[in-house]
């Protein structure tokens, strides 16, 4: 079946199907990325029809998992926006600094470099020992990088290049270990994550931290 086939009414049923059935709710994506997504993966996948692609998304989980992770768009970087974390620095972590407990929830956090960003900034503040980060998304897949804290390290000097724009003053490099191409974050950090699939953290099934 073509894109140019796949109607208005279909994709309201087939977003309002996937709702009811998996409690994922794409209906506010962007309609002409959505179409062009979900022509992609019918014609790599080899449907014949539309309504074959739709039984397969809503009867089995595990290519609900492989739609899931073909839909949505992960795009993260350490201390993306420098400027915003500079910001953070300077006003809000000092206005904060006093309260017993700080929670900070990272919606659509992707593979997790922002989650990490916010616990260096409080580490370096003195504040993650009482301060818990909440990521979620949307797709579990990318949560398995992030509770892994291992990320790209040719990514690191652009990483750290973000940190020293954003008002660091640290050697970057303390924050993780080197080896061989990857770059893995340290626990203490990890230890104040709570991180779970969106719908799971917001119906209140996970209170597990990572």
């Amino acid at each position: 079946m073509q894109q140019m086939e796949m109607k208005d009414a279909w994709l309201d049923g087939f977003l309002h199907d996937v709702l009811e059935t998996h409690g994922y709710n794409f209906v506010n994506y962007a309609r002409p990325s959505l179409r062009r997504r979900l022509g992609r993966l019918i014609a790599l996948d080899r449907f014949g029809n539309l309504d074959d692609f739709r039984r397969r998304v809503l009867d089995d989980e595990a290519y609900f998992r492989h739609f899931v992770e073909e839909v949505t768009v992960n795009v993260t970087e350490m201390f993306r926006d420098p400027a915003f974390y500079r910001l953070l620095r300077k006003e809000v972590l000092p206005a904060i600094a006093h309260a017993p407990l700080i929670r900070i929830w990272h919606a659509g956090c992707s593979t997790g470099e922002e989650v990490f960003s916010m616990a260096i900034l409080l580490r370096e503040a003195g504040l993650l020992h009482r301060s818990l980060l909440y990521a979620t998304d949307i797709n579990p897949a990318v949560l398995e990088n992030l509770r892994k804290g291992i990320f790209p390290l040719r990514s690191m000097k652009q990483y750290s290049e973000n940190y020293i724009q954003s008002g660091g003053t640290q050697d970057f490099s303390q924050y993780y270990t080197a080896k061989y191409d990857l770059a893995k974050f340290g626990e203490d950090l990890i230890r104040r994550m709570v991180i779970s699939p969106t719908t799971s953290l917001q119906t209140g099934l996970s209170t597990n931290s990572s």
